[in-house]
């Protein structure tokens, strides 16, 4: 006895799709090198594609990255960088008593406070869900904080026709 089974092609396709095989054009008889070079750039188009797909999104773990001291104190801990415009998402976390100089903005700047508090300049205080835009050229006195601080911060570069 046989234990070979034979299937016919009408049991795997299914009538619409037999009939669809049935209109399709004959092979052509190209070169395995123009063949290459389709193969190539179809397989160039989807990892453009899947580029593009992963940079739509970005998820950064709390455990991801690093923090890197920039000052006594204080740290930083970079989420997002744009090459291209210049634009970073960043997290700053000072310390109980910890002090940051005086500093002119070189881009706008928004900022939100997520844990603790900090105060800057003449008097200016911010807690844990206080949000505090700083537009570029601006300048900040100098910000400490007694119990430590938790801050989100986004840079955005003027946008100048030049950079269009």
């Amino acid at each position: 006895m046989s234990n070979k089974t034979t299937i016919t092609y009408d049991e795997v396709l299914d009538e619409q799709t037999l009939r669809l095989l049935g209109d399709a054009p004959a092979p052509l008889d190209v070169s395995p090198e123009r063949m290459q070079r389709l193969r190539d750039r179809v397989m160039q188009g989807i990892d453009d594609d899947m580029a593009q797909a992963s940079q739509a999104f970005l998820t950064v773990r709390s455990d991801d990255g690093s923090w890197v001291e920039i000052a006594p104190k204080i740290s930083k801990k970079v989420l997002y960088a744009n090459p291209e415009t210049g634009a970073e998402s960043y997290l700053l976390k000072a310390e109980p008593g910890a002090e940051a100089p005086p500093h002119v903005h070189e881009h706008d700047e928004h900022c939100v406070v997520l844990e603790g508090e900090f105060t800057y300049g003449e008097g200016v205080y911010l807690k844990a869900g206080d949000y505090h835009f700083a537009p570029r050229g601006s300048e900040h006195g100098i910000a400490c904080t007694d119990i430590g601080v938790l801050v989100y911060i986004q840079t955005a570069p003027q946008v100048t026709p030049a950079t269009l």
